[in-house]
């Protein structure tokens, strides 16, 4: 298969740098800096060492969607396991049909807000079919 970058974290300094503020200002979005920053040079070791875990999704985007809080996702059957994911990059190379892979990292609230899971996923890399 494939595929083309719509999103790197990499290249998303704005994201990063909300991300970090958040964690710096232990605001209720902080995330555990227990490996760096997000997006710093000591974060991104820690993926590369295997020390922040990372997971790849494959599958096809079965619908695209703004959710009730007006911001716009996709939705990807992978083995028949549903998945919702933000819009990210390039959102006009996102098709229903189109095949799909998803990069990311799991890390962790440093303390989470009322109702939300601890654990966060960290888009990476988003590829979709070419």
């Amino acid at each position: 298969m494939d595929y083309h970058q719509v999103y790197s974290l990499e290249r998303d300094r704005e994201y990063i740098e909300r991300l970090q503020a958040a964690s710096v200002q232990r605001s209720e979005f902080a995330l555990e800096a227990d490996h760096g920053l997000v997006g710093s040079t000591r974060w991104w070791q820690a993926l590369r060492d295997g020390a922040i875990p990372t997971t790849c999704i494959e599958g096809q985007i079965v619908d695209i969607r703004v959710n009730a809080g007006n911001w716009p996702e996709f939705e990807v059957d992978s083995n028949g396991e549903s998945s919702t994911w933000a819009l990210e990059g390039e959102i006009k190379a996102y098709c229903i049909g189109a095949a799909v892979r998803i990069d990311y990292a799991t890390v962790r609230y440093a303390a989470p807000p009322p109702g939300a899971d601890a654990d966060v996923k960290i888009v990476l890399e988003i590829r979709v079919e070419a």
